[in-house]
């Protein structure tokens, strides 16, 4: 009789953590969107999260590249689920906004939609993410995606991941050169 007890309490323990296993991974690859909704989300939008700065800003018009100089252009992007801030500055022009976006992951090249603060202008581009470099090439509203980068008429930007220690480094690096009476 003990026997049999053992072997349904066994039993019991395997199938609770199995529950429990296919519970969190099935959270893991659920993530709430923007209007509160599950979707699936790829990993080129996890990647894309974060701040990242400006480092290459060119209008191409007609295949001729009109790159902005060094110190007229700045911008940092902050990326947050579908939705990015936006502050930027080339030259005298300057933004600062909210976008939301969507990716077509699967495309080649891959691509994306941004939906502009007005909530209908749409510009259409092309995008490749890696852990700490972001290049996009997008066209003018109204006009077909790039097909590629550097080419055509488009704007094509470099961003590049800003580090950020995580939360508690400072802290633990002050903490580290203190030593403790015991």
């Amino acid at each position: 009789m003990q026997s049999s007890h053992i072997h349904f309490a066994q039993i019991r323990l395997i199938l609770t953590v199995v529950l429990v296993v296919v519970s969190f991974f099935g959270q893991i690859t659920m993530i709430e969107a923007d209007d509160g909704s599950r979707e699936k989300i790829d990993g080129d939008l996890i990647l894309m999260q974060g701040k990242w700065n400006l480092v290459d800003f060119v209008y191409y018009r007609s295949n001729i590249a009109a790159p902005a100089p060094k110190g007229q252009r700045q911008g940092i992007r902050i990326v947050s689920g579908k939705r990015y801030r936006l502050k930027l500055r080339i030259g005298a022009q300057q933004v600062d906004d909210e976008y939301s976006f969507q990716l077509y992951s699967q495309q080649k090249p891959k691509a994306f939609d941004v939906t502009l603060s007005d909530g209908e202008t749409v510009i259409k581009g092309i995008y490749e993410v890696s852990a700490d470099t972001l290049r996009r090439a997008y066209s003018q509203p109204g006009t077909p995606r790039p097909t590629q980068f550097q080419s055509g008429d488009q704007t094509y930007q470099v961003w590049k991941r800003i580090a950020e220690p995580p939360p508690g480094a400072k802290q633990q690096t002050v903490n580290a050169g203190i030593k403790k009476d015991t």
